[in-house]
């Protein structure tokens, strides 16, 4: 029985919301409702059953819990007078707040049974339970909180109104906070599983367009072709990783934005954002020039990701701000902090519409333009110069400004970058210049001082136009008006906007370049005029050697035919002409089912898989390999993952589904190529063509020549010796992998590299050492397969030296 003593004493922060209003209060609030006010809809109850088999103590609870309310919710009363009726409303509903359960009803642990069935039977873990009896021995307190899952143990005596209050409050407090953790964990979950189909249904199409754009590099172009093929790919390559920070919330909101460091040009940087950038520049008549400090080493550390999103925002900001007039992006060498550092500053000045003291302050913060009117006018969240600050803060960098109102501004940022050793170069300058003598006749002070700069440093000397030493005129039109016709008849360099408008009456031999300038595209053009250009060959610095791809049929009977398993058209096509390119063939099925039906073990070396397909997913393919694999006592197929899914912990889930790797969409040769490599051996496509190249190439006689002075009796002799070698060394190594133990396959191995390259078969070693570098790294299956081309190539060398 509850008692209603202690009821005055209530207070502290939830005494205001405990109890209802009093009739006259509610009958108020109609009356309002009735003079037109919209009433509110009333606010959702608080499910709390009662179980009790005394009836007194029902309505005495009623009595004193009927007008509580908290967070200004009222109760609602629910009532079982035995541990079966409760059990039916639990199994009707999953919304009990706190429930009240005598201990001794039907039988003389009914309220226990019940509390166990609550949580083991119905899986219910929110509902706080408060067990209460008259009886308080039949269920010692301390066996009844070891043994069962309750909250709380209370004896009726002790149940005053204001103890029944506390209780009552304290399990809905604690019942509210554990379901609002649920309900944002379910919406956690709900925001990851739709942000992980987002990042399928966005990457997917993305897949296509940077993988068709990559094969398109690897086809012969012109200058101007490859030059907009490389901001297609600047462009769409800042697209994606736009969409990653968009799709990888969690960093964002935890504050854990990583940093990347890669050797990056920063030059090639600027001048990929720039002509992104040009045409919105071109559509307002703005001058936009780019420079590029010649003294910046080529390749620094950094991350080329962030540096590129902070120049968008920065140089789209001067672009939309300014209506007339010009915007300038420079890149200058600042004296160095150390020797081991190179300090950089970058720079974006406009004449745009400039910024007043009090606003520039709060610039930075998130949300902020410098008046409200200017998002009006030009548009935008306000978010741009807020997360420049705090990529260039997590870079360790410094961001300012400095502006005028009225007068433009310049935005720039400091960053001090280590050196770095080696950088593939996108371009390069093609072409001797050195010591040519150039006139100029450019009458923009920005443009002529980069073109001056860029000119001296690849060593050419300028001299006045009308110098009779000039050897070459580099001269310069105004924006939007027709390339000005060179008045000489010097060879000549035409430097104007692309949409300029070509005279008919231009020499054919003059060579043009568009604005802004890349430094490699003038240094071209000037060769190209003066006759002095490296040629067309070099123009292409991404096309790979040549690799004939292998027939479906060679690949299998090598035991290297890739298996694919791709559902969409686009990226079935993009995957067969990356492993061509790479050197290796395609067996390409569009789902699990028909993947599955095709694997054949031994002609198959490894499987390409997307993660979701219709049907049998990627997922399931693996599950129904790997159960083969151990009922038919298969070797291990490696199995990469590809997937659009670029959620953390992805990675994770594949490998634990029984993937040996993982690959993210898109895919690029430079990914592919190394994934492959890591599981057939480095350069296994080339070595996979050995069958098919003449025996000469595949042993070098020079070393036994130069050893024996000739092809005698003794060379014959070692000749033979040294075949020998080779074949005992395999038949050991070959033993040891059939048993297992790969220490001694690993030393068999290392053995037989040694033997190959010091008696003149480097290829047989290069294979060997790729095979022994896949042991160390542990991945002795990919292994396993890799050294079954090894007895092929040594009856190869043994062929070559027996044709000596």
């Amino acid at each position: 029985m509850v008692s209603r003593e202690g009821c005055a004493f209530m207070g502290g922060d939830d005494a205001d919301d405990l109890f209802a209003p009093e009739e006259d209060d509610a009958q108020s609030g109609a009356l309002d409702g009735m003079n037109g006010a919209v009433a509110p809809a009333p606010p959702s109850p608080w499910p709390v059953l009662v179980v009790d088999d005394d009836e007194e103590v029902h309505i005495m609870t009623r009595l004193v819990l009927s007008k509580l309310r908290y967070k200004d919710r009222p109760l609602e009363l629910l009532t079982a007078r035995s541990g079966m009726e409760a059990d039916h409303v639990f199994q009707q509903r999953d919304d009990i707040a706190v429930a009240l359960l005598d201990i001794v009803m039907e039988t003389d642990d009914a309220g226990l049974r019940l509390a166990r069935r609550i949580r083991e039977e119905f899986a219910n873990s929110d509902t706080r339970l408060i067990l209460r009896t008259g009886q308080p021995g039949q269920a010692p307190v301390r066996d009844v909180i070891v043994n069962y899952d309750i909250n709380d143990y209370k004896s009726k005596t002790e149940l005053t109104s204001e103890k029944l209050f506390i209780t009552i409050i304290t399990g809905l407090r604690s019942y509210d906070n554990i379901r609002s953790a649920r309900m944002a964990e379910s919406a956690s979950k709900l925001k990851s599983s739709f942000l992980a189909a987002m990042s399928h249904e966005i990457r997917t199409p993305m897949n296509g367009v940077l993988g068709m754009l990559e094969l398109l590099a690897h086809t012969p172009l012109d200058e101007d072709q490859r030059d907009m093929l490389l901001t297609a790919q600047d462009s769409a390559s800042a697209l994606l990783r736009i969409i990653d920070d968009i799709l990888d919330f969690s960093k964002i909101e935890a504050g854990r934005m990583d940093i990347d460091r890669h050797p990056v040009d920063i030059g090639a940087i600027i001048e990929g954002v720039a002509d992104t950038l040009a045409p919105a520049a071109r559509k307002k008549g703005l001058s936009f020039n780019i420079h590029i400090d010649p003294s910046l080493p080529d390749a620094l550390m950094g991350d080329p990701v962030r540096l590129r999103q902070v120049l968008f925002n920065l140089t789209g900001n001067a672009i939309k701000f300014t209506e007339n007039g010009s915007v300038n992006v420079r890149a200058e060498r600042h004296p160095d902090p150390d020797t081991d550092l190179v300090r950089v500053r970058i720079a974006v000045t406009d004449t745009g519409i400039g910024i007043a003291p009090d606003q520039r302050a709060r610039l930075f913060e998130p949300f902020t333009q410098a008046e409200i009117s200017t998002s009006r006018r030009f548009g935008g969240t306000g978010l741009g110069l807020s997360i420049s600050r705090r990529l260039v803060e997590l870079m360790k960098g410094h961001i300012g400004l400095e502006s005028v109102a009225g007068h433009g501004s310049t935005f720039w940022f400091t960053l001090d970058l280590e050196k770095a050793e080696t950088l593939t170069a996108l371009t390069s300058c093609s072409g001797d210049i050195a010591s040519l003598n150039i006139g100029l006749d450019i009458a923009e002070p920005d443009l002529l001082e980069t073109v001056t700069a860029y000119l001296r440093q690849a060593g050419a000397t300028l001299v006045a136009m009308d110098d009779p030493a000039a050897e070459l005129l580099v001269c310069a039109g105004r924006g939007g008006s027709s390339w000005p016709v060179p008045m000489t008849i010097l060879p000549t360099v035409l430097i104007a906007d692309v949409d300029s408008v070509r005279s008919t009456d231009m020499p054919p031999s003059t060579q043009l370049v568009g604005r802004p300038v890349r430094r490699a595209t003038l240094i071209r053009a000037v060769a190209l005029a003066a006759g002095r250009a490296a040629g067309q060959a070099s123009a292409n610095p991404k096309l790979r050697a040549t690799i004939t791809a292998p027939t479906v049929k060679q690949a299998a009977d090598q035991g290297r035919l890739i298996l694919v398993a791709e559902d969409q058209p686009v990226n079935q096509m993009v995957i067969r002409r990356q492993l061509a390119i790479l050197g290796y063939a395609a067996d390409i099925h569009a789902d699990g089912h028909a993947a599955l039906a095709a694997w054949r073990p031994g002609a198959h070396g490894l499987l390409l898989t997307d993660c979701n397909m219709p049907g049998m997913d990627g997922y399931d393919l693996t599950a129904a390999i790997r159960a083969q694999e151990k009922a038919q006592s298969l070797p291990r197929l490696p199995i990469v993952a590809l997937t659009a899914n670029a959620m953390a912990g992805e990675d994770q889930r594949c490998i634990n589904a029984g993937m040996d790797d993982f690959l993210s969409k898109p895919l690029n040769l430079d990914q592919l190529d190394r994934c492959l490599s890591r599981w057939f051996g480095p350069g296994d496509a080339l070595l996979a063509q050995s069958g098919t190249t003449m025996a000469s190439e595949l042993f070098d006689p020079t070393m036994t020549l130069d050893l024996f002075g000739g092809l005698d009796g003794d060379a014959r002799g070692f000749l033979e010796e040294f075949a020998g070698s080779l074949k005992s060394l395999w038949a050991e190594a070959e033993n040891a992998f059939a048993h297992n133990d790969f220490v001694i396959a690993r030393s068999r191995i290392h053995a037989l590299s040694g033997v190959a390259k010091n008696g003149g078969a480097p290829a047989l070693g290069a294979l060997a050492d790729s095979v022994e570098g896949l042991l160390k790294a542990g991945n002795h299956e990919p292994a396993r397969i890799s050294a079954l081309k090894i007895p092929g190539m040594i009856d190869r060398v043994v062929a070559a030296i027996v044709a000596l």
